[in-house]
Formats: structure tokens, sequence, C-alpha cells
């Protein structure tokens, strides 16, 4: 079938061998672009933020590409192949605070989405919506919702260093 095939060659050209390190290093480089020429507006900025859904895609990204997602079904999703991190890449918790970061991020993202028509302007949010992010999360106020953000984001970050700029 045309889905075998295209599976097959998808495997094929992920299996071929790679230089892990430059693929690490050539990630790295291409984040730091990223971060130089399109700077976050803010910790809600959560795509853009160090430490934010980029860094979670290179992490990601980078694994695949390197043979370093764990064994069974080839999955694509972000949380999935963050799930599936291979211990020799990255360790339990890495994998489990990487993988919780993703879901924050997505939930808070989802949630904004839905509500606004514009960017997310933290000195402008309707109190409907505060009150939709907290319960999404599971906070108490929004100063914990923001302290929560920024020490995920710093985790994150932690473990892209690790991961990809010690390649």
């Amino acid at each position: 079938s045309l889905c075998g095939e295209v599976e097959a060659e998808v495997a094929a050209v992920l299996g071929q061998p790679r230089d892990a390190a430059k693929v690490m290093a050539e990630a790295s480089e291409m984040r730091a672009m990223i971060e130089k020429e399109k700077p976050p507006r803010d910790l809600w900025d959560i795509k853009l933020i160090p430490g934010g859904l980029i860094d979670l895609e290179f992490i990601a990204q980078v694994a695949v590409i390197t043979g370093q997602v764990g064994a069974g079904p080839r999955v694509t999703g972000t949380a999935e192949i963050l799930s599936r991190l291979s211990p020799g890449f990255a360790n339990a918790g890495a994998r489990q605070e990487l993988f919780d970061a993703y879901a924050l991020y997505l939930a808070l993202t989802q949630m904004t989405r839905l509500c606004l028509t514009g960017a997310f302007e933290r000195d402008d949010v309707p109190p409907g919506l505060s009150d939709l992010l907290l319960a999404v999360t599971d906070l108490p106020d929004f100063g914990v919702l923001e302290a929560h953000l920024k020490e995920t984001s710093q985790k994150v970050r932690k473990d892209f260093d690790l991961l990809l700029r010690a390649g």
C-alpha cells in the first residue's frame, strides 16, 4: 500500500546514520538564531520564550533525527516523542519535566486561543480567562501561575542546554 511505502521510506531516511553532535550543535544554533531574530514579547509568549514550545520541539526533533526515541511504533506528536525519549538521551526526570511542560504549554495556549482573538496581554486579561487558566492548570491564583510558568520554562531551558548543547 502507499501508506506502507511512505512509512518504509520515512523509516529508511530516519534510520540513516547521523553525526549526533553535529545535529545537536546545528539545532542549538538554529534555536539561538530564532531567539535573536524573534525575541519573545514576554513570559506569556509561550512559543518563543527560552524554554518554551520551540525548545521542546527542537528537543523532540533532534531525538527523532538522532534515533533517541524508545522502541515501539513510530510516533510523530511532540508529547509522545518527549515521553519516549531514550534513557541514554534523557533520564526519567528530564522526560517527565519535558512532558509536563508540553502539557502545561498546550493547555495554556489552547485556552488563550479559544478565548482571545489577538495576542495575550498580561495587563489586560479578562477575568473569565484568568479563571479558566487557573482551572486548567489547577493553580490557586495568577501570581502562582506566572511563577509556575517561569519555573517550567527555566527547567526546559536547562534540559535543552543539557540535551542539545552538551553534544
